[in-house]
């Protein structure tokens, strides 16, 4: 990662945030309440998760999907939340592929669409 990755240097001051719609979909098929639903291309979940994506410096992408995520050993860290019938473990684990060819596709500073090192 590197050295100026954190909420308002590098990243945005909420990094992905919007990412917790296209990953509640993607692990357990549900909604967050009040939350836009769109199939309109360019604005589903999906789009507006990679968007978030992209605004990172491209050297801070692994950083935000690891903000995102939060820490296992602080359980109140992170974007994720539990939610009914979506436990977080099942969407951090679902978020820890948001950079692979399958969802946003990024090629990270490892030059591999994949983050290393996100089980801390």
């Amino acid at each position: 990662t590197g050295p100026y990755c954190y909420p308002g240097m590098g990243l945005p001051s909420n990094p992905l945030e919007g990412c917790r719609e296209y990953v509640a979909q993607q692990t357990c098929g549900v909604g967050i309440v009040g939350s836009p639903v769109s199939t309109e291309p360019g604005n589903t979940p999906r789009d507006r998760c990679c968007k978030e994506l992209y605004d990172a410096s491209q050297h801070c992408w692994c950083e935000a999907v690891r903000y995102f995520i939060g820490r296992t050993s602080d359980p109140n860290s992170g974007v994720l939340k539990d939610l009914p019938g979506c436990p977080r473990e099942p969407q951090r684990d679902s978020a820890k592929v948001l950079v692979t060819p399958g969802h946003c596709n990024v090629m990270t500073v490892h030059n591999t669409p994949y983050c290393l090192g996100l089980d801390i």
